[in-house]
């Protein structure tokens, strides 16, 4: 047998071996593709966070949180806020983010992650993910959850000053949601003029003070995979939103029956 025989012979193994290994790969990526594409399709039923939920009332049999406090709902801005309490102090705070949670979903888990907490106010991150890529809301649906999650934790006729307070943060953008900034900034302006017409709602402008001076996404103040917060990003808007709040209500909560701990008369920690 010629050595041009064998080497065409090894040649075409190597090739079918490519192929093969062309394919096994293409399979895997389709694969992979289609399970991210699941997983966001069906993060969109509240039903697919009842787990987190129930660890939530879990955790308020085992350790009841005490009424009149300041309820953080929403996605994942607030859940993966890992020093909220602290970042807050010395306001009262409990935290029920959880997955990547629509306005819709807070609306249908808030008999039972907020309300029954008598929350002297309740602060609302979400939107986000509403308004992500795959099976995306249009801003005017999320205008209209919200609308819904309001008349829920305010009913018709409340006064101005009648708890709780709700105070919507705006939706920041993100560098991996680039494409749907322009998206993100006209539910931004829809809620703000939501929140400038019902009594007792307050629209906080966090998004603004993630860009940098040339007015473009200060990538810096996001973790890796750039959708979330790093360390920084968080005291960034943490500050922002502990100024609006203490100025509101810490009056209203000094005045209210102290707690076990009053948390007001705690240190605050630095900046």
């Amino acid at each position: 047998m010629s050595l041009n025989r064998v080497d065409d012979r090894e040649s075409r193994g190597w090739r079918r071996g490519a192929i093969r290994v062309a394919a096994i790969v293409s399979a895997l990526v389709v694969v992979v593709f289609a399970f991210l594409v699941y997983v966001l399709l069906a993060s969109s039923d509240p039903v697919y966070w009842a787990g987190e939920i129930a660890e939530f009332e879990r955790l308020d049999i085992s350790n009841p949180p005490d009424k009149g406090q300041i309820v953080f709902a929403g996605g994942g801005t607030i859940r993966q806020w890992e020093n909220l309490e602290r970042a807050l102090a010395p306001l009262p705070v409990i935290q029920r983010g959880f997955g990547g949670a629509h306005v819709a979903h807070v609306t249908a888990y808030a008999p039972r992650i907020i309300q029954p907490y008598d929350p002297i106010a309740v602060v609302i991150s979400a939107g986000a993910d509403d308004l992500a890529d795959v099976g995306g809301k249009p801003p005017d649906q999320v205008e209209a959850d919200m609308a819904a999650l309001i008349a829920l934790l305010r009913p018709a006729g409340l006064a101005a000053r009648d708890e709780p307070q709700v105070y919507i943060l705006s939706i920041t953008p993100s560098p991996m949601r680039a494409a749907r900034w322009p998206a993100f900034a006209q539910a931004n302006k829809q809620l703000r003029a939501l929140a400038e017409t019902n009594p007792g709602v307050h629209f906080v402008d966090v998004a603004s003070l993630i860009a940098t001076d040339e007015g473009q996404m200060d990538e810096a103040l996001f973790r890796w995979d750039g959708l979330t917060f790093n360390e920084d990003g968080y005291g960034v808007i943490g500050r922002a939103i502990r100024q609006r709040l203490m100025a509101d209500l810490g009056a209203t909560l000094r005045s209210a029956p102290p707690p076990t701990v009053d948390p007001l008369n705690q240190p605050v920690p630095a900046p």
